[in-house]
């Protein structure tokens, strides 16, 4: 799902910021039928139409391929491994209209959108199983990758990481490592890389401020890193600074120049309050 997908919320703004439909719209749904049923209106009447995916999700053609990609077939599973990526995709995206959605109701508009694919779910999508959840030309497999592919960067054989994904959190946060890779070049620029792709969850009631300048990486060398700017293409957005509301999170892509293809140890996210997180990326 491309970043256009992040048009499906529109068709839920009016109902998120009415009263009458504020009811439990964060509930975990209660069998896939149900899922299905709230997810369509959000795929149906603001994703497959002619002016986004095409009509029928079918994407939008250009000389070249596609100019704006698919949502169902076989180039949409192959570029989306499992559920959680295609909810990476959505989520990454800024706009008013998606920050307005719960990460449940992100959740429920795939669970539709992999139903047009013929992929049936055995139980509802959620945040504990999008990972695990795939079919088709999905390959499950992202250990390694990045997904979609960046079109202008060079990846290398990664140095083994543990199985993703890799969480922990705390009484307020929820920190998880859904992707890495290493590459050779980002655009002009060649050297060592380590790309992640992150996502956050705001478990408390109150909002939570999420920023880069608050993570860094460790090295073997107990050196710490800090994330870099660079012009990586990605579908997924680079992690910047944001407010996320509680039942919402944020998901970003993080670059770090790497000393050596071995130099590096541990994710760790620290805001400086006591809300320390942090993920062992080796075995």
């Amino acid at each position: 799902m491309i970043k256009r997908l992040v048009l499906t919320v529109v068709i839920l703004l009016g109902c998120v910021l009415s009263t009458s439909c504020m009811t439990n719209i964060s509930d975990k749904p209660v069998s896939v039928g149900s899922q299905l049923t709230s997810g369509a209106p959000i795929y149906t009447q603001t994703c497959a139409t002619k002016s986004c995916h095409g009509a029928q999700g079918e994407g939008i053609h250009s000389s070249s391929g596609f100019r704006i990609w698919p949502l169902i077939g076989d180039d949409f599973q192959t570029r989306h491994p499992n559920a959680q990526i295609i909810f990476d995709v959505i989520r990454s995206g800024g706009e008013r209209n998606l920050l307005a959605l719960t990460d449940q109701q992100i959740y429920d508009a795939i669970a539709y959108e992999l139903d047009q694919n013929q992929i049936a779910l055995d139980s509802p999508l959620t945040a504990d199983n999008a990972y695990k959840t795939f079919g088709g030309k999905m390959s499950g497999k992202v250990q390694g990758g990045l997904f979609p592919p960046s079109d202008n960067t060079l990846l290398t054989a990664p140095h083994p990481t543990r199985d993703l994904p890799i969480a922990a959190q705390n009484r307020s946060l929820r920190f998880q490592l859904d992707q890495i890779a290493q590459a050779a070049s980002i655009g002009n620029n060649q050297g060592t890389y380590l790309i992640l792709v992150i996502t956050f969850s705001d478990l408390e009631d109150d909002p939570i401020i999420v920023s880069p300048e608050f993570m860094m990486l460790s090295t073997p060398e107990d050196e710490f890193l800090s994330p870099l700017s660079s012009d990586i293409h990605s579908a997924i957005e680079k992690f910047h600074t944001q407010t996320i509301k509680p039942q919402h999170g944020t998901v970003g892509l993080v670059v770090f120049s790497l000393p050596t293809p071995d130099g590096f140890d541990q994710l760790i996210y620290d805001d400086g309050i006591g809300d320390r997180l942090t993920l062992a990326l080796k075995p």
